[in-house]
């Protein structure tokens, strides 16, 4: 059932993939521009929502590793579920959080080339980086994920630890969710970079996240 859901959420995402391209042919028509501006908003609020909530996750970390560190060097004591929860949070805080990162533009690139493009030499990196690189990871992630997140989900799969947690089939929800927010993410960023590529003024980003363009002042989004 857990398979099922997974492939009917990428079949239904698959028609959205190709929407930069489409506003780069058509993105001079008003409809087509409302329909990727509407778009850009939408996906941006609920990845930067979405992350300040897999925020919090990390003071939870913190005093779980604390608190286990502290145990076993005063107490001598610890559990299984106490060291494998700081393993089960800090899987949480980097998959759910990592299209925020994306969002923020915080991702790992080649900056010593990249900061110093124009931003039509941005553009067209986000856009190609999307298509080539992004899309085929994600759908391959979300494919092969089907088999082994049902499977872990019909045998309700734990730790291999008698005493541990008994929740590895939610890890392993993790990779399909990540590969989905991610795929999403770079739709939004591949579609500003169409807009950018037409010189298209672009959606404001969230508050506190910076623009991904400086062209100008008023299209330094």
């Amino acid at each position: 059932m857990v398979g099922g859901v997974i492939q009917a959420i990428g079949w239904a995402f698959l028609p959205f993939i190709a929407w930069p391209l489409i506003h780069l042919a058509f993105g001079h028509k008003t409809l087509v521009r409302d329909f990727s501006t509407a778009l850009i908003s939408l996906i941006d609020q609920l990845t930067y929502r979405f992350g300040e909530a897999a925020k919090w996750l990390l003071p939870l970390l913190v005093l779980s590793v604390a608190a286990s560190v502290f145990a076993l060097s005063i107490f001598g004591v610890t559990t299984t579920k106490w060291l494998e929860s700081a393993k089960y949070l800090q899987a949480l805080v980097i998959m759910l959080g990592a299209a925020a990162t994306l969002l923020a533009g915080q991702h790992v690139r080649v900056d010593i080339f990249h900061t110093r493009m124009t931003d039509t030499a941005k553009a067209r990196v986000d856009l190609f980086g999307y298509f080539i690189l992004m899309v085929p990871v994600c759908i391959l992630l979300i494919w092969n994920a089907q088999s082994f997140v049902g499977f872990s989900w019909a045998i309700r799969e734990g730790s291999s630890e008698a005493n541990g947690i008994r929740g590895v089939y939610l890890l392993k929800t993790l990779i399909p969710v990540f590969a989905i927010t991610m795929l999403i993410q770079g739709l939004a960023i591949a579609t500003r970079a169409a807009m950018c590529l037409r010189g298209q003024l672009r959606p404001e980003r969230p508050k506190g996240v910076p623009p991904f363009f400086r062209t100008t002042s008023e299209e330094s989004l």
